[in-house]
Formats: C-alpha cells, sequence, structure tokens
C-alpha cells in the first residue's frame, strides 16, 4: 500500500469530518471512504499519475461526500439513542429495537424473532423455532421434527431409507444440453477480480455471497474460476478464500454499510467436477445452470429468487426464505428437495426418486414429473401433470385447491376434501366413491399411489 496516498486520504477525510460528531456510523462511514478512496488513488497513479493528482481526482470522482455524512446523521438521529458496548471483543448494541451483537451474526433479538449464528444455531421467529437450521430441532404450525421423528396432524413418523429403484430417466441425459453459455450479462459493471483453483485437491465447494447476483455454470476446463463484477473496485470487497481438508470455502469480502456497491458473480465449475456443493447467499438471485455429475448440491437463498435449469446430480436441494423457485429440465437420481418460505414453486420437467417439495405461503404448480414422495402447499394451490411415478405421491394443500393430471394408464388413487368437492377420472374403477371422499385404481395393473388431499378447496384427479 503506498503510504503517501494513505496520508493524503486521511488528511482529506480529517478536515472532511472534523465538525462532526464521532459517532459509531459515522467512525464506520469514514473507514469505508478512506478504504474506497485509497483503492481509487492506487489505480490511478499506477496508470501514471502522481499521488497528489491521484487522490485529488479519486474525491473529485466520488463526488459530494457531506450529502453522504448528512444522510448517516439523519439516520442516527432517527434512531433512538443507543448504548454500544465493546465486550470481550465483541461489539454489542442495545436500544429499543433491540439487541444486536457483532452486526447480527452472534446474536440478533427484535421483534421479529431471536438469532444466533444468523439462524443457523438457533432461530426463533413467526414461522417457528428451529436449532441447528432444522437437522436437530423444527417446530412450526406443520408440526414438530426431532432427528428422524415428525409429530404432525397425521400421527407420529419416521424417515427411513428407502431402496434405490432402478433409474427410469435414461431418456434425460441423452436430452441434456451441454453447450450451455458461459458469458453473464453484467450491464456495465467491471470485471474487478478472477480467481482460478485446481479442481483436483478439492472434493466439496462451500460459495456464500451476502449480497449479490450469483450465476454458476459449467466449463471444459480444469479449474474453478470465480469472476466478481462491481461497480467499484475495492480489494477490501473481493472474496475471501481458502482450501481446507478438500473443502474450497469462497465467502463474499467486506460489504459497505453506507457506500453503494453492486455485485455479480459468476462461478465457473468444471464438468469434471464430482464432489458436493453448498451455495448460500442472503440477499440476491440465484441461477444455477447445465451443472452435472455433482454427488448433493445444496442452495439456500435468504432473500430472492433462485433459477435452476439443465442440472443432473445425485441430491438436489433448493431452500428460499422469501422469493420464488424455478425449477426446469432437473434430475436428481436420490431425493430432491424444494422449500419456499415465502414464495411460490414452479417446476418443469423434473425427474427424482424422492420429491419433498413444499410451499409455506404460496402455490405449486408443476408439469412433466417423474418421481413419488412429497409435494405441499400450506397456502396455495397445487396444480401438477405426473407423466411416471417411482413410488406413492403425496399432495396436499392446507387451504387451497389440489389439481393433478395423470399421463399414466396405471395408477391407484386415494382422494379426500375436508370441506369441498373430490372428482376422479371417468375411466376409474372405485372402491369408495362419494362427494369427499374417493378411492380406487385406473388401469388393471397399477403398483403406485396418488393421494389428493386438502382440507379447504376442491380436489380434482384428471
Amino acid at each position: 500500500m503506498n503510504e503517501k496516498i494513505v496520508d493524503l486520504v486521511k488528511q482529506r477525510l480529517t478536515e472532511i469530518f472534523e465538525d462532526y460528531p464521532h459517532t459509531p456510523d459515522i467512525h464506520e462511514l469514514v473507514e469505508e471512504l478512506k478504504s474506497d478512496l485509497i483503492a481509487s488513488a492506487e489505480d490511478k497513479v499506477a496508470e501514471g499519475k502522481s499521488e497528489e493528482d491521484a487522490v485529488k481526482e479519486s474525491f473529485a470522482e466520488f463526488g459530494e461526500i457531506t450529502e453522504l455524512i448528512d444522510e448517516v446523521m439523519h439516520d442516527d438521529n432517527d434512531d433512538s439513542k443507543e448504548n454500544a458496548h465493546a465486550n470481550d471483543g465483541h461489539h454489542i448494541d442495545i436500544n429499543q429495537s433491540g439487541i444486536i451483537v457483532d452486526g447480527g451474526e452472534k446474536l440478533k433479538i427484535d421483534k421479529t424473532g431471536v438469532y444466533i449464528n444468523n439462524g443457523k444455531s438457533f432461530k426463533a421467529d413467526g414461522t417457528g423455532v428451529t436449532i441447528g437450521e432444522g437437522r436437530v430441532f423444527s417446530a412450526d404450525e406443520n408440526g414438530v421434527k426431532f432427528g428422524n421423528m415428525t409429530i404432525d396432524g397425521r400421527g407420529i413418523n419416521f424417515d427411513q431409507n428407502k431402496n434405490k429403484v432402478h433409474d427410469t430417466f435414461s431418456k434425460f441425459d441423452e436430452q441434456f444440453d451441454h453447450h450451455v453459455d458461459t458469458e453473464i450479462y453484467v450491464e456495465t459493471l467491471d470485471l474487478v477480480n478472477e480467481l482460478l483453483f485446481d479442481i483436483d485437491d478439492i472434493q466439496r465447494m462451500d460459495i456464500s455471497y451476502n449480497s449479490a447476483t450469483v450465476k454458476i455454470l459449467p466449463t471444459d476446463g480444469d479449474k474453478v474460476i470465480v469472476r466478481e463484477y462491481m461497480s467499484r473496485n475495492n480489494p477490501d470487497y473481493y472474496a475471501r478464500t481458502k482450501t481446507d481438508g478438500g473443502t474450497l470455502i469462497v465467502a463474499q469480502g467486506r460489504y459497505p454499510k453506507f457506500l453503494h456497491l453492486r455485485v455479480r458473480i459468476q462461478i465457473l465449475i468444471p464438468r469434471s467436477f464430482a464432489g458436493d456443493m453448498r451455495v448460500s447467499t442472503i440477499s440476491g438471485n440465484l441461477q444455477v445452470n447445465g451443472i452435472s455429475n455433482v454427488g448433493t448440491l445444496k442452495t439456500t437463498i435468504n432473500s430472492g429468487n433462485g433459477y435452476f435449469n439443465n442440472i443432473s446430480v445425485a441430491n438436489f436441494s433448493a431452500r428460499s426464505q422469501s422469493g420464488k423457485l424455478r425449477i426446469e429440465n432437473v434430475k436428481a437420481d436420490d431425493v430432491l428437495q424444494l422449500i419456499a418460505h415465502s414464495g411460490t414453486i414452479k417446476i418443469d420437467k423434473v425427474l427424482g426418486r424422492e420429491f419433498e417439495i413444499k410451499a409455506h405461503s404460496g402455490s405449486v404448480r408443476g408439469d412433466r414429473l417423474c418421481g413419488s414422495g412429497i409435494i405441499e402447499s400450506h397456502s396455495g394451490t397445487v396444480a401438477l401433470s405426473v407423466d411416471e411415478l417411482t413410488g406413492d405421491l403425496n399432495v396436499e394443500s392446507h387451504s387451497g385447491a389440489v389439481k393433478i393430471t395423470m399421463n399414466m394408464d396405471n395408477y391407484k388413487f386415494d382422494l379426500q376434501s375436508k370441506s369441498g368437492i373430490v372428482r376422479a377420472p371417468e375411466n376409474a374403477i372405485f372402491n369408495h366413491d362419494t362427494g369427499d371422499f374417493k378411492d380406487g385404481h385406473v388401469g388393471n395393473d397399477s403398483k403406485y399411489t396418488v393421494k389428493g388431499k386438502t382440507a379447504s378447496g376442491v380436489v380434482k384427479l384428471y
């Protein structure tokens, strides 16, 4: 780092901020400006400018800093008086809104709920309570889950490992498009950082970005490529990476609190990679296209939409807290899990041995499905067309209609509605046939059962 540039920037910022109170937000703003302006000035020196001219131009290009200070001061005045303490290396903010430790990463308590370790260790909010992201314990209005035991309106159930069925989806591999465009549309953002990693030493990938649009694509090469496009070029904003025990970890760098920053990420994965991937985003859309040969692909989106296309993996999971999920041409040899808390799920040509597809607040719509398992919506319509069953299929809406089109000649059915009518195909052979309950079969060689159930709404089987 050029010490002369550092001194010139600090001197100029000192002059600008000398008449303002030294609040925590003002201090953070100074640090963000200093980092950004130093990086800009160093780029200009590399182009041949003097340190003095480089610093002068960097301040001029940034614009009116006092307006930004006034915005921060206005936010401070709107907030209630805070008590901020430093305790054993942790930053604790206590005000009328609640308690925040280390910016909410360690602990956050406010009117929305209680969160420990960003909700990963413990979360209690309006949706329920989870420990270990629901792997250890979860409780919500749908029931209670403790380990592999689930207690809900259907009683007590234990998840059991099921024998895998033979892959009946060989045509999918023939239709798989290996010619995927690996260029990303980045608007006017500049490529500021590119990282390359040898695939030989990587068995797992753990990718996390807090505020960015992330796109993951395949490459014919033998290296993982991470490309970062940003509206500001500052090394502090670059990804932090390391390889630990065969795991490649890519995490977003520092994100400014006050300065506006747009970030788009492109990650290219070698087609030969056969390990596992975990991808998480806090704010921003996630797009995954053309990924195959991977063991488990697990994605988590806190606030944003998820788009997944042309994927063939062993296990696939996509979770969205707030946003829609769009799944097209996706195959999972074993488990295919889609969970949307607040948003719709739309799927087309999805193949999986066992489905777990759930929308808490939103509809589930799917075409050309092959598989078995559970598909449900707590509040919304479930409308599906099914091409093939590999086991029993349970379709349920707590508050909404269930509509199933079976593109098959042989299957059993079990349909019921607590408050609504039930309709079955005209060619069905019935065991029971009432207004709100029908069961029986279609064809003479039925093996698996499709179950349709709703608490309030119609159930239609075509």
